[in-house]
């Protein structure tokens, strides 16, 4: 029939989704592998357990996030929100927005470092850069947007692939040999799961950029298909990072920029512009997904009055938060703000991770519970 759609559309576009929210994952902290060192490298041949209870938490969340915004049609963060919250959504748009802020402003500001370190250009024009390149990206609409996601992740994961393959042959041997005789020192089991869920749980704020992508799913094959994919793109490269980093164990947990050690370690500076360019693209991705999820949410609350965003005022729209992030970068305000990011992580955890797996999970089982009273949100 002419109306249907192949199985091989619909899970290229669940692909997709999984390629949006690794974008927005990776960013500075896991490309540079900090994050890896922090959340799971650092407790050693125990780093298996960080993951194993990360990939699980997250196979556990992402699911009935995806399916929540395809059968409530709910493909912005506002709509998607009401499903499980009612009339409590303002609290989870209004930490969204605080925890968007910080992220877009230090990501924001580590990009246009990044470019003065690599290329010399002053930091306020390679703020411009990154500025003009998300604009430029929203005027030009969803298919520029997630073109620039997929082309990341195909860069990102090639140069990936030669620095594991270079890693793995210099110091392979070693890793497997730190991994087998179970050398930590750091932690326990305990706290390398509990690593493990907060990873998963900081990062679950990347769904809110990937929403509009389930309005091409057609059923339930989407969304698991979708969190499969992001599982092996997210976690088999967490994998594969820490089994890399085993070869520099212990000395690799007080790294700043762990890859600069282990590249410098394994005689491949040359590949340090490389790594450097991919980063500087991720950075963008991260900041791209959060701002994109903001501008979707001021979208779905205009045509809620029968307006809707044009092309050029997205565009507009994203400048502006962009450049008030980096603004308030600049003068110290971000760095106040993000103290209270333990806090604002436990309020996620209150608003969203909960709620979701509760009342979230129930609503998807029975559809027409409560349907009246959740039309009033």
């Amino acid at each position: 029939m002419s109306g249907e759609v192949s199985i091989g559309r619909r899970l290229w576009y669940a692909t997709i989704t999984a390629i949006i929210l690794q974008s927005v994952w990776i960013g500075g902290g896991y490309g540079t592998g900090r994050e890896i060192v922090e959340f799971i490298a650092k407790y050693g041949a125990l780093g298996w357990i960080s993951i194993l209870v990360g990939a699980v938490s997250l196979l556990i969340a992402l699911i009935p996030s995806l399916e929540i915004a395809r059968v409530f049609k709910a493909f912005d963060y506002m709509t998607w929100s009401k499903q499980f919250l009612w009339k409590a959504w303002p609290i989870f748009d209004i930490a969204f927005i605080l925890l968007s802020w910080i992220v877009i402003a230090v990501i924001g500001a580590a990009a246009a470092a990044m470019l003065e370190d690599m290329t010399g250009i002053p930091y306020f024009v390679g703020a411009l850069i990154v500025i003009l390149v998300v604009g430029l990206l929203h005027f030009f609409g969803r298919k520029a947007i997630e073109g620039w996601w997929i082309v990341g992740t195909v860069g990102l994961y090639a140069m990936y692939a030669v620095i594991w393959a270079l890693t793995l042959y210099y110091a392979g041997p070693k890793a497997l040999e730190n991994i087998s005789k179970g050398l930590t020192v750091n932690g326990d089991p305990v706290q390398a799961a509990v690593d493990g869920f907060r990873y998963t749980f900081y990062n679950l704020c990347v769904v809110m950029s990937a929403l509009q992508s389930v309005d091409r799913y057609k059923g339930r094959l989407e969304s698991f298909f979708a969190t499969l994919v992001t599982l092996l793109l997210v976690y088999g490269a967490a994998a594969l990072i820490w089994i890399c980093f085993m070869g520099f164990y212990p000395e690799i947990i007080n790294e700043p920029v762990p890859w600069y050690a282990v590249l410098k370690s394994i005689g491949a500076p040359w590949a340090m512009g490389l790594f450097a360019f991919w980063i500087f693209y991720t950075l963008i991705e991260t900041a791209l997904g959060m701002i994109y999820a903001i501008v979707r949410r001021v979208d779905a609350q205009l045509l809620l009055k029968g307006r809707r965003l044009t092309r050029r005022w997205e565009a507009v729209l994203a400048v502006i938060i962009l450049a008030v992030s980096l603004i308030t970068a600049q003068v110290g305000i971000v760095a106040l703000v993000a103290q209270g990011y333990g806090t604002m992580a436990w309020i996620f955890f209150a608003v969203y991770f909960v709620p979701i797996l509760t009342i979230g999970v129930t609503r998807l089982l029975k559809p027409e519970w409560a349907k009246e009273f959740w039309s009033k949100a």
